[in-house]
């Protein structure tokens, strides 16, 4: 299946790279210097994120010396950085190393990035490592959620015949197992088209999961606007609806499920950096299809 209206996945990763920076900078900035014999044995600050549907992952490193944080020329001194990166699938032992490179980031400064290349699974548990020449680690670990038995609520299509896109009807939806989305998109099978809408984090937390609002009315706009129909003009019959959930693991799932910068930047509750500051998380992903009756 491939949905017209698909969004670059580099926008949701800029984002979501950009949310990262927002709270967790903070944590070890403040004074733009640091003095590497008191640093209270952490070595370096570290953001990033696995993610399921990507096979090149990339960790943004920033060395904890007494040099400032910031990078304005590559010839200056922090623009080297003493630091090996790899990561482990904890539950096979692969290791793959990391590639440094020295990006020139939004700001118009520079900032070591690394970048791995293999695929990850969902279910299991990856450990990152950044290693300095004497032997001093930062390390951080993350596991990629798995939904083997998510079934939403209802689990049969929430209307029993062909509709009309244009339809007022609306359908809450329950999606138990699933925490922390970041990222949902609604499907639409419009007799063989399908069309994309983006929900984005909409919804709410419930005790086991998290519940969203299906809106077909409000959803027939944008089908229009992909399909090329004029506002007004006849939609064809709605044969499927398909829920795709990227969703955020449980180390990172903020308090009451809201990303609030001011709240998220407070120490110790989004961090799970040993020896270091920063955040590594993963992403994992979830898809479910309802059909109208027939077409099974």
């Amino acid at each position: 299946m491939k949905a017209k209206g698909l969004p670059a996945r580099s926008t949701s990763a800029i984002r979501l790279g950009g949310l990262l920076l927002v709270c967790l900078l903070p944590l070890s900035c403040d004074t733009g210097t640091f003095d590497p014999f008191d640093n209270g044995e952490r070595y370096f600050t570290l953001f990033g994120y696995l993610d399921e549907r990507e096979s090149e992952h990339t960790l943004r490193v920033i060395p904890l010396s007494r040099f400032p944080a910031e990078i304005t020329d590559p010839s200056e001194p922090q623009a080297s950085i003493d630091g090996v990166v790899t990561s482990t699938d904890v539950r096979t032992g692969v290791v793959t190393r990391w590639n440094h490179r020295l990006d020139r980031l939004d700001d118009g400064n520079y900032g070591h990035v690394f970048r791995g290349r293999f695929q990850v699974r969902p279910g299991r548990t990856y450990r990152v490592e950044i290693t300095r020449n004497d032997g001093k680690v930062t390390a951080a670990e993350t596991t990629i959620p798995r939904f083997p038995v998510t079934v939403p609520d209802p689990d049969t299509l929430f209307f029993p015949y062909e509709v009309s896109p244009d339809s007022a009807l609306t359908q809450e939806v329950h999606l138990p197992g699933i925490v922390s989305p970041w990222e949902i998109y609604l499907d639409y099978d419009l007799q063989g088209t399908w069309v994309r809408v983006p929900y984005g984090r909409s919804g709410s937390r419930t005790e086991d999961g998290w519940k969203i609002t299906v809106e077909l009315n409000r959803d027939a706009v944008k089908m229009r606007e992909v399909l090329g129909i004029p506002p007004g003009g006849r939609l064809p019959l709605l044969h499927a609806i398909s829920i795709s959930v990227r969703a955020l693991d449980d180390s990172w799932d903020p308090p009451a499920g809201e990303f609030d910068p001011e709240v998220l930047a407070q120490p110790g509750v989004l961090s799970n950096v040993e020896l270091g500051y920063g955040f590594w998380g993963g992403i994992g992903s979830y898809i479910y299809t309802w059909r109208a009756p027939g077409l099974n």
